[in-house]
């Protein structure tokens, strides 16, 4: 049988833990760059585009959401015809995953590389 205070000692650690790499507010998306990549897509795959701007595989996600912290995850989206797009990297669209060409607003053009907006 455990104990009240062990069991309270128990949930503070694991609330603590969970919290450190789950956290109840997600970080903010950074600039990746401020261009989009295109990539040929493939009808009938799944792809995962990077939402935090963090990964080194841009515009797909690498991991880096979950190792930094970040609490964002991935768009997981599946390729409906085989074609050439311009992903987002500002991570600024209105049209996830896709470029609406709002990097070329003023307020991404003056943000750092790896700021958030």
């Amino acid at each position: 049988m455990i104990r009240p205070v062990a069991l309270r000692t128990w949930r503070r650690d694991i609330s603590s833990w969970l919290d450190r790499w789950f956290p109840k507010t997600p970080a903010k998306s950074v600039v990746a760059l401020k261009t989009p990549i295109k990539v040929n897509l493939v009808a009938g795959k799944t792809y995962r585009w990077c939402v935090c701007g963090r990964s080194k595989k841009q515009p797909f996600c690498d991991g880096s959401h979950f190792f930094q912290r970040t609490g964002l995850s991935p768009l997981k989206f599946k390729a409906q015809e085989t074609r050439t797009v311009a992903l987002c990297t500002c991570k600024a669209t209105q049209k996830p995953p896709y470029c609406d060409g709002t990097h070329r607003s003023e307020q991404v053009q003056k943000a750092e590389v790896g700021s958030p907006l």
